[in-house]
């Protein structure tokens, strides 16, 4: 199978999105899931006990999150948010396959699960399975067309790993416009794609009224 081209100085420009987008993730997660819609009604028990799952990850307390989640997600299994911050957490200690099957158990949950979905793009991206990845995050999209984070790590995959300066073009514009404050470092990189597509508009051209003289 040949892999797809990457242009590793592109890359240099772009390795702090990755973990950016992830620590955003992060932040949206916990915010979030328990608000999304699931199959069974989330109970007040299931929050309660959900949020001092909550309030272990974010003190650094790995292994007792771990088992809090583990535990909420057993009492009550239609509850998603559990798995996908067991995913999350697998996700930083890049334990790939752990963190895949926990998000797929939330997709299976939750089949409108657009974090889920987004998530399961990022353990793609990382293992090289790029046409996955764009499947899971265009998923994440179809779900939820104002999520924002979908459209950034879609257009950084188009952007780093397919080559498609178009279509990463429209997905950090989209990104942009629905974020709550214009990222700066985006911008620079819509910049840089709006003047490499004119470069390559030139060149074009160029290139064919030479075929006519």
């Amino acid at each position: 199978m040949l892999m797809p081209f990457i242009n590793h100085k592109k890359m240099s420009l772009r390795n702090i999105a990755f973990a950016i987008t992830g620590s955003v993730l992060l932040s949206a997660c916990l915010a979030t899931v328990p608000e999304q819609k699931n199959k069974a009604p989330v109970t007040p028990q299931a929050q309660a006990a959900y949020q001092r799952a909550v309030m272990a990850m974010k003190t650094g307390q790995t292994k007792r999150a771990f088992q809090l989640f583990n535990s909420v997600s057993k009492k009550y299994p239609g509850f998603a948010g559990p798995q996908l911050n067991i995913g999350l957490m697998y996700l930083k200690k890049n334990k790939l396959a752990k963190a895949e099957a926990a998000f797929k158990r939330a997709i299976y949950i939750n089949r409108d699960n657009a974090v889920g979905y987004n998530l399961l793009g990022v353990v793609y991206r990382r293992s090289g399975k790029f046409i996955e990845a764009k499947e899971a995050y265009l998923t994440a999209l179809s779900k939820d067309s104002t999520y924002a984070n979908a459209h950034l790590n879609l257009g950084i995959l188009y952007d780093l790993y397919m080559d498609d300066l178009k279509r990463a073009l429209h997905h950090y514009e989209q990104y942009q416009k629905l974020s709550a404050q214009a990222d700066k470092k985006v911008a620079k990189w819509i910049l840089d794609l709006q003047r490499r597509a004119k470069t390559a508009q030139t060149s074009q051209q160029q290139l064919l009224r030479g075929k006519r003289g």
